[in-house]
C-alpha cells in the first residue's frame, strides 16, 4: 500500500493485498443454533484492496474508507459432517464464496472540535454477507449512521475527564449478520 500526503493535514491511500492459502479457517451457522461452528476448506483465496483519504484541520476531522473483497474457499477438509451431503459434493469441486466475504464495504466520518466540545457524525455500509446454499446467496445491504457529542473537563494539570453522549444506529436500521 501507499500512503500520499496531498494537502496540509490531507491524506489519501490506497491498499492491496493477495493470500492463497492451504487449511482456510472458516466459520458457518448449521441449523437453527445461533452458535458458529469452525470449519476448513482445503484451499482459499482472499484478495482485495481500500482506498482511504482523511483530513485534520483546526478542529475539523474527517475520515472515508471503501474496500473492495473477494474471499472464497474449495473442498471442505474438517467438520464435514456439517454440512449436507449435496452442498459437501459442490464445495469439493467448485470454488465457493467464504463466510465472511462482503464484496464492498466502507465507512465515513466527520467530527469539529470547539474548545471542550467535540460533536461528529460517522456512518458504515456493507453489501451484505453471505448466505444460502453454499455461500451462494448474499444478504440485503446495509447501512448505519450514529452520532456523538462529547465534552472534555481538565480535573488537574495532567488529568481530564471526558463526558460522551451517543446515538448509535440514529435510525434504527435492522440488518441481518446471519439469516439462521
Amino acid at each position: 500500500g501507499i500512503t500520499q500526503k496531498i494537502a496540509d493535514g490531507f491524506n489519501v491511500g490506497i491498499d492491496g493485498f493477495y493470500k492463497s492459502s492451504h487449511s482456510v479457517l472458516d466459520e458457518g451457522q448449521f441449523g437453527e443454533a445461533l452458535i458458529l461452528s469452525s470449519f476448513n476448506y482445503k484451499r482459499g483465496e482472499i484478495y482485495g484492496g481500500e482506498f482511504t483519504a482523511n483530513y485534520d484541520k483546526g478542529g475539523f476531522q474527517a475520515y472515508l474508507n471503501a474496500a473492495y473483497e473477494w474471499a472464497r474457499g474449495m473442498n471442505v477438509s474438517s467438520a464435514q459432517f456439517l454440512f449436507d451431503p449435496d452442498e459437501f459434493a459442490y464445495i469439493k469441486k467448485n470454488w465457493v464464496f467464504l463466510d465472511h466475504d462482503q464484496r464492498f464495504t466502507g465507512s465515513a466520518g466527520i467530527s469539529y472540535t470547539w474548545k471542550d466540545w467535540r460533536a461528529g457524525i460517522d456512518g458504515l455500509y456493507g453489501n451484505g454477507l453471505r448466505q444460502g446454499f453454499a455461500n451462494t446467496q448474499k444478504l440485503s445491504p446495509y447501512e448505519t449512521f450514529n452520532v456523538n457529542l462529547q465534552r472534555r473537563i481538565q480535573i488537574t494539570e495532567k488529568t481530564a475527564l471526558k463526558i460522551r453522549f451517543d446515538v448509535v444506529n440514529l435510525f434504527d436500521k435492522v440488518y441481518e449478520l446471519r439469516s439462521g
